[in-house]
């Protein structure tokens, strides 16, 4: 979106982005502004009428089709409308590419106060599991991953790959003598599951897991005690905080 006016053009920011696709929905009115979030995610405040955004500002040098989909796919959410999926495409699929995140790499790592960039925790070494996993699970074939450890609430999340770095972050709950490691161990596979998947191109909802999806984690030689034991974790750190 450019606008041009006696010869020249001048770049629109990215709350005339959102106001313009409010309007082309005739639902109101938008604004929008860049914050430095640690992740990438985005946040609104609506009141009535208006819709007020936060966007996270590793998309601030994103090329203007993207910012462009990014303001008809949050719009849309916001105002509870139906967005057509050729709107959406372009942000959601820069959002995991690779062309955003190499660039933005040393930033991310930076902002990210609650990953520690080492594989050897207290108690376990996320470089002998993976090597464990990637051996019996997956025939050895997958790459090396960045291993972290992060510091975060369980009941968020257990652990996560984030494939446009090729980083596996395991919780920090996870690091205990007392936990057997075939639970970290799971959490790994599981975590690689979603990897094997978008390599193979494959379409997975990391929140909504399919039948598939499911019937492969089944294939984890101690899958039952390893959810007894994640259950466990997620049941104790929430009476812990009551």
């Amino acid at each position: 979106m450019i606008i041009k006016n006696l010869g020249h053009t001048f770049p629109v920011d990215i709350s005339d982005r959102f106001e313009a696709v409010a309007g082309n929905l005739h639902v109101g009115h938008a604004s929008a502004e860049f914050y430095p979030y640690s992740e990438l995610k985005h946040t609104w405040k609506r009141s009535g009428k208006t819709v007020t955004f936060k966007i996270s500002d590793y998309l601030k040098d994103a090329p203007e089709e993207v910012q462009d989909s990014l303001a008809w796919y949050l719009v849309s959410k916001a105002f509870m409308i139906p967005s057509k999926e050729e709107r959406s495409q372009k942000y959601l699929a820069y959002s995991r590419s690779k062309a955003l995140w190499q660039r933005k790499r040393e930033l991310y790592l930076s902002r990210a106060r609650n990953l520690t960039i080492e594989a050897r925790g207290t108690w376990r070494d996320l470089r002998i599991v993976f090597d464990y996993v990637n051996s019996n699970y997956f025939s050895g074939q997958l790459q090396d991953p960045l291993l972290a450890w992060v510091d975060e609430s369980p009941t968020t999340r257990l652990g996560y790959y984030f494939e446009p770095l090729n980083l596996l972050a395991a919780n920090r709950v996870l690091d205990a003598e007392r936990v057997p490691r075939y639970v970290l161990e799971f959490v790994v596979y599981h975590e690689l599951l979603h990897h094997v998947d978008a390599v193979s191109g494959k379409r997975i909802v990391r929140v909504h897991h399919t039948k598939s999806f499911r019937e492969q984690e089944r294939e984890f030689s101690s899958y039952t005690d390893a959810e007894k034991w994640l259950n466990r974790l997620v049941s104790e750190f929430k009476r812990s905080r009551k």
